[in-house]
């Protein structure tokens, strides 16, 4: 040990700032465990996810069916997009999915048709499951 310094007593106790990490949220949580609505999400007529959303907590999202294959992935892209944009302007999550009900379909998220019947599920992982119901070719 060279003089003046101090031998390893175990672990550091004071981290300091621990910037620029932020526990602030920039976009809607991903799961709720509380009772969302859904709504089915169609690309050229075929159903291809669902979009979902809470009304009493700050939980929305959209699932991809399984067996979509890229076309999942693009849409669940084009939804996060949709979505932040949201949630940027200040909406709910239940207000943000309410939005997007009825607007043009997006050339690869698709969209919820103005007439689309939702249903109340008790959890987005319920919505989920919906989601690995067959494929229809």
């Amino acid at each position: 040990m060279v003089d003046g310094d101090v031998p390893w007593t175990g672990r550091p106790t004071e981290f300091g700032d621990l910037s620029p990490w932020t526990l602030e949220r920039t976009e809607f949580r991903g799961v709720s465990q509380a009772p969302v609505h859904c709504f089915p999400v169609t690309l050229r007529g075929r159903l291809i996810g669902y979009l979902w959303a809470s009304e009493t907590t700050d939980a929305a999202g959209f699932y991809p069916r399984w067996g979509m294959g890229v076309a999942g992935w693009e849409a669940r892209g084009a939804w996060r997009g949709r979505l932040k944009e949201a949630w940027d302007a200040g909406l709910s999550a239940w207000e943000a999915v309410q939005f997007w009900v009825g607007e043009p379909e997006d050339p690869r998220g698709g969209g919820v048709a103005a007439d689309a019947e939702g249903q109340v599920l008790p959890d987005s992982q319920d919505v989920y499951r919906l989601t690995s119901q067959a494929v229809d070719e």
